[in-house]
């Protein structure tokens, strides 16, 4: 049976920002790491560097409302774009609107290579990685759960499709947290028409 995979809209991180251009009036982020960049014999993997990339743009994007960047198109599928793109734009003026503080915390776990050109990159992330209006506060105890990400390469790049749960636990404590600076004001409001869609 064949395993859907998707982006679920508030899950999801970190690599330095490269390339995107912020809808007008919302500046574009940069990220700065708390204790060092993400290190270790996996990070070194083209693969996960692609989820790690992925989730940065995918965050990036919903903090700036801007789902046009190069660098978006260049690292994920365009059906996930589309789908967090509709998502952000379905929430507009929404009280209870949530937002990224910075790219998702993730600890890689394993690669599987099935060929040359796809990988099954699962990765212990953050479930609660999110800011609001009722929660400003950065999360200070990650809720980590196990993910697989789906990667295709092709066309000199390796684009993610998105983050399937699997309900399994995982512990976040070594994991390096980034964080967006400037920070995102979790109470501001825009309307459908200041998303950038594809």
């Amino acid at each position: 049976m064949q395993r859907k995979y998707a982006w679920t809209a508030l899950v999801i991180a970190g690599i330095a920002l490269v390339g995107c251009t912020p809808t007008p009036g919302v500046e574009a982020p940069e990220v700065a790491w708390k204790d060092g960049a993400p290190s270790g014999e996996l990070e070194d993997s083209p693969w996960v560097q692609a989820v790690r990339a992925s989730d940065l743009a995918l965050n990036t994007a919903w903090v700036t409302r801007d789902y046009t960047a190069q660098q978006l198109q260049s690292t994920t599928e365009s059906l996930v774009i589309d789908r967090v793109a509709a998502s952000q734009v379905g929430r507009a003026g929404r009280e209870d609107f949530a937002t990224f503080p910075g790219p998702t915390p993730m600890i890689p776990l394993s690669v599987d290579e099935e060929s040359d050109t796809q990988a099954i990159v699962r990765v212990c992330a953050a479930t609660n990685w999110q800011i609001s209006t009722e929660q400003p506060e950065i999360p200070a105890d990650l809720v980590g759960e196990i993910k697989e990400y789906r990667v295709y390469s092709g066309g000199g790049n390796r684009r993610a499709s998105g983050a399937a749960p699997t309900a399994e636990e995982c512990d976040l404590t070594d994991a390096s947290i980034g964080l967006f600076d400037p920070q995102p004001d979790p109470t501001e409001t825009y309307s459908p028409d200041d998303v950038k869609v594809p």
